[in-house]
């Protein structure tokens, strides 16, 4: 059985080999890149659209503010020329207030007119990106395709291969076996021998194993490594 088993690994070492060189190639890198990208285009647009309302707001608002405070400006400019010390008092110190309020406010619509500005420089950015990204996607999408076509004859018989192979080997091991597939990391299996005395380590990571672990080596003939999650089986 475990023989077999190593056998299945190394024929599947081929498959993967195939798969990592399909996964390293740029057309791959390329395609992968842009349909990251894309994924995300959603959502940055709504925070790009909710920015974009939130700077409309508060620029509707301030050009109301500017409004108000023109007309209280041309309200006091109306007023008749005061003849009581108190009453010139008050419009100076209204018509100050209100110039401030002004230069105030003037700081805030060139500080939103800006941010705006930039807001649309970005989006405009953005969609360029897109743009380029989709054309990205595509093209390298075919080329990909173009790669993975061509291995396929090859990547079929090893398939055949393995599911002969896996026919000899109990459904127990093989379904331990393709879980640790779907992490692509190999080998997944390795052989132990089990000394006489003294302590044994992982043959994957060097881990010493616990007394708990030793155990069920002993017992099932094979364990997960608690360290590095490799499958461990005595060498028969």
């Amino acid at each position: 059985m475990l023989q077999k088993l190593m056998e299945y690994q190394q024929v599947d070492k081929e498959l993967k080999a195939i798969e990592d060189s399909l996964r390293s190639s740029e057309e791959y890198r390329k395609y992968a890149s842009a349909v990251k990208f894309l994924r995300g285009v959603s959502e940055t647009k709504d925070q790009i659209e909710d920015r974009a309302k939130a700077l409309s707001a508060a620029m509707t608002e301030a050009s109301e503010l500017y409004e108000s405070l023109k007309e209280e400006q041309a309200d006091c400019a109306d007023a008749p020329q005061a003849q009581e010390e108190s009453t010139v008092i008050y419009l100076k110190k209204k018509s100050q207030e209100l110039a401030k309020k002004f230069s105030s406010l003037e700081s805030d619509i060139t500080r939103l007119t800006n941010e705006i500005n930039e807001l649309v420089a970005q989006y405009k950015k953005f969609m360029v990106s897109v743009k380029t990204m989709i054309t990205q996607r595509d093209e390298n999408k075919e080329k990909y395709e173009a790669l993975s076509s061509a291995k396929e004859a090859e990547k079929k018989a090893i398939t055949a291969k393995l599911a002969e192979i896996a026919k000899e080997i109990p459904k127990e091991y093989m379904a331990k076996y393709l879980e640790k597939r779907k992490d692509n990391k190999f080998p997944i299996c390795y052989q132990i021998e089990l000394p006489s005395k003294g302590s044994v380590h992982c043959t994957a990571c060097g881990t010493e194993f616990s007394s708990l672990e030793l155990s069920k080596l002993k017992q099932n003939g094979y364990i997960e490594c608690e360290n590095c999650r490799k499958l461990i089986f005595v060498k028969q």
